[in-house]
This record gives C-alpha cells, sequence and structure tokens, in this order.
C-alpha cells in the first residue's frame, strides 16, 4: 500500500524472510544468535554504523572483536507470530531472557548494542545506546537487559596486565581499545562495579587500577570510593 507522501510500503516483505534465530536452540545459544544478527544489521546500517565510528571514534577492529551491533527494530518482525506455536514459545523465551518487552518490541530497539561476552562466547549481558539524541521525553538513552549487571568486559585484557584502566561505561572503554589501550574494561556506571570483577582483577593479579571514571561529582566521588575498596580488596 501506500504510505503518506507516496511511499511505496511492501507489507509483509519482513516477515517473509526467515527468522533470524533458530526455533529450537537453548537459551545461550539464542542470545548468541541475537547478538550475531544485531552484528550484522550495524554492519548493513549507515546511520548506525556511523554514530559508532564518526561520533563515537570507534575503530571497525573493535567492532568486529566485540560484535558490536544495532537494534533496528526487525528481529521480532521476522519472528513467527504469536498464534504459532513455534512463535509463541520463542517469543516468551526471548521475554524472560530480556531480549522482548512484553509488548512484543526489542528492549534495545534503537540502540548502539555492546554484548558483554564471557568465555567461549557466552552472552552474559547487553548494553544499549540510542543512536538518537532526540527522543520523546523520559526515553532512556542507556539500557541493559533486566535483572543484575554480569560478566566482566574485555575479560582477556585483563590477562597478564599488571595495571588496567576501569572505565565508568562501556563507550568509554571501547574508546580506549581502539586508541590502542587493550588492557581496559569498565564498570557499568558509577554504582555498577561488581563483586565478579574484583575478583577478575584478583584472579589476573592485576597489581594497578587506573581509574577513569567522568570528572564530574558523581564520577569523583565514585572513583574515591572504589578506591578504597580496592586497598581493602
Amino acid at each position: 500500500g501506500k504510505a503518506g507522501g507516496g511511499e511505496v510500503v511492501k507489507v509483509g516483505t519482513v516477515r517473509k524472510l526467515p527468522p533470524p534465530v533458530s526455533l529450537d536452540a537453548d537459551d545461550e545459544e539464542l542470545l548468541r544468535q541475537v547478538v550475531d544478527y544485531y552484528h550484522r544489521a550495524l554492519l548493513e546500517e549507515p546511520e548506525a554504523l556511523a554514530y559508532a565510528t564518526k561520533k563515537r571514534g570507534l575503530s571497525r577492529e573493535a567492532i568486529e572483536h566485540f560484535k558490536l551491533g544495532f537494534s533496528n527494530r526487525t528481529l521480532g518482525l521476522r519472528l513467527p507470530q504469536n498464534n504459532r506455536v513455534d512463535g509463541a514459545a520463542v517469543r516468551t523465551r526471548l521475554m524472560k531472557l530480556g531480549v522482548l518487552r512484553e509488548s512484543g518490541h526489542e528492549h534495545l530497539r534503537g540502540s548502539l548494542v555492546v554484548p558483554i561476552l564471557g568465555e567461549a562466547g557466552a552472552v552474559r549481558g547487553m548494553y544499549g545506546r540510542k543512536i538518537q539524541e532526540h527522543l520523546r521525553a523520559g526515553t532512556p538513552l542507556h539500557l541493559y537487559l533486566p535483572g543484575p549487571h554480569r560478566g566482566v568486559f574485555n575479560a582477556d585484557g585483563l590477562k597478564g596486565n599488571r595495571d588496567v584502566v576501569l572505565c565508568e561505561s562501556l563507550i568509554d572503554a571501547l574508546t580506549f581499545w581502539s586508541a590502542g589501550i587493550k588492557n581496559v574494561t569498565t564498570s557499568y556506571g558509577v554504582e555498577g562495579f561488581t563483586g565478579e570483577m574484583l575478583a577478575a582483577l584478583k584472579k589476573h593479579g592485576v597489581e594497578r587500577v587506573v581509574i577513569a571514571y567522568d570528572r564530574d561529582d558523581a564520577g569523583d566521588r565514585a572513583a574515591t570510593e572504589l578506591s578504597e575498596r580496592l586497598k581493602e580488596g
């Protein structure tokens, strides 16, 4: 049919494409396939790619290495409808995993997606940063999958390094990594340093942590508190 302004819209084209995930995959594989789908979407979406590379200064190497993605709203459209048994089942599972909301919309839609990957590529979490600044009032720019923060970003960057840079956000850490500073990880916001992160620093024998939080009141206060915690830990 025709939309306003004479634009021709091909109804149903998206749904005719094969599902983006295997309907019988287990939860771990399902999340991995979502990450792969978002990664391909980023590489095929010029606006999102420009946001990552030009506006945020992320290297193509970082995009590939960390499997960055873009939630372009097509994941849900390509799943079987809710009135089909397989469609209802996979949508319910994706809701439990936090990828879809109860409304059926993608939780991270319109966002650059940064997966937090564990050993063997297991997806421990996902972060989304909206690429559009002018959004409806109250729309958060930053989102994580629901539930407690899990995983250590760039855990490989801790191995064999006595010194590690600890950022406040995933985008900051990716910027450091893109600039060649590979021994970098991140908290999940000023209050988001977890016990799992502390355990990883100890496990890999890190001796010095350079806290690179934002130079604002919240960042300075959190950095001071974290410094004391690291000394005690």
